[in-house]
């Protein structure tokens, strides 16, 4: 028997979609005292089909990996959790997962595929893993991006520049519901999120079967920011070769890091800074390149969610 067969393993995973509230969900969850939820929140260890993301904390075997869960009491955390949402883009994330566990648990949070696609470029230009902070020019660029041109340095998340893809939720969705049993899986709408957060929770916790801990305070979380001093961000995001090492080291230990002192770091480096809205025009082509996607999502969910691509739009600003 080798030393993982006896470490503790994850029973449920956050797995998407970015900038959907996974971030602000796994908070929450963290702070339940039968709650055990990894550090950092995005591992990206089963996506092996976009390998370069699992160099951002140097996870890449099984060991590194249920070392991130050791902490975790099983007499006291029914469920302990990871969240990168690239396992819902990835192709072999879930089937991964459920090899490693087959009695796994999976969320998955959905909003307006416009908003989640401007609120990831905005995501990967504060991370310095985006170039081009125009969205409308940096969507004009996922051909050649695709093609392996114009990628920008450190290229960790190379895959997530593929705006379309990333938010192109239906063949995400139509691939969980084939892998993985109906009572296993947790689908929330972030507008349910946004609306009523306190019953989304309590359905989570009634999904994830551990009681009820009363909360009722929901502050936001990981809403839309910036670098105070971009040039701290660039040495964080993306340093230069000589401490390029470093810094991984230093980013594996910061991620590691309370929910408490990690947001008085953010609060003391970042600012809010909300994003740029886009054009009208650019927004309705947008509705258009995803309403078959929104239409088909409705039909698998049973819900119409058609007013995320219809003319009157989404009611939600991007965080």
């Amino acid at each position: 028997m080798s030393a993982a067969d006896s470490m503790i393993r994850p029973n449920f995973f956050i797995i998407g979609a970015p900038k959907g509230g996974t971030t602000a969900l796994a908070n929450y969850l963290s702070d339940h005292p039968n709650v055990f939820f990894s550090a950092p929140k995005e591992v990206f260890y089963w996506a092996d089909d976009f390998p370069k993301s699992r160099e951002v904390y140097r996870i890449r075997d099984l060991k590194s990996y249920l070392a991130l869960f050791n902490n975790a009491v099983p007499e006291q955390h029914q469920a302990i959790g990871e969240g990168s949402t690239t396992y819902f883009q990835s192709e072999n994330a879930i089937a991964n997962i459920l090899a490693f566990n087959p009695a796994a648990k999976f969320i998955v949070m959905l909003r307006n595929p416009v908003d989640v696609a401007h609120g990831m470029h905005g995501e990967l230009v504060r991370h310095f893993y985006e170039t081009e902070k125009d969205f409308e020019k940096a969507w004009g660029l996922q051909a050649d991006r695709a093609a392996g041109r114009l990628i920008p340095t450190p290229d960790f998340m190379e895959h997530q520049l593929q705006y379309q893809a990333v938010a192109s939720f239906a063949p995400q969705l139509r691939r969980m519901f084939s892998l993985v049993p109906e009572p296993q899986r947790h689908v929330i709408i972030f507008d349910d999120f946004v609306r009523d957060t306190r019953a989304c929770y309590q359905q989570t916790l009634k999904f994830l079967q551990i009681p009820d801990d009363g909360r009722t305070e929901f502050p936001k979380v990981n809403a839309a920011s910036k670098y105070r001093l971009p040039v701290i961000g660039k040495l964080y995001q993306a340093p230069p070769a000589w401490l390029s090492a470093p810094m991984r080291v230093f980013r594996k230990w910061y991620g590691k890091q309370g929910g408490a002192f990690r947001n008085l770091v953010h609060g003391l480096t970042q600012r809010p800074a909300p994003r740029e809205a886009l054009s009208p025009e650019f927004r309705e082509h947008l509705k258009s390149v995803f309403r078959d996607d929104v239409t088909e999502i409705s039909d698998l969910l049973g819900r119409d969610l058609s007013s995320w691509t219809r003319e009157s739009g989404s009611v939600h600003s991007i965080a």
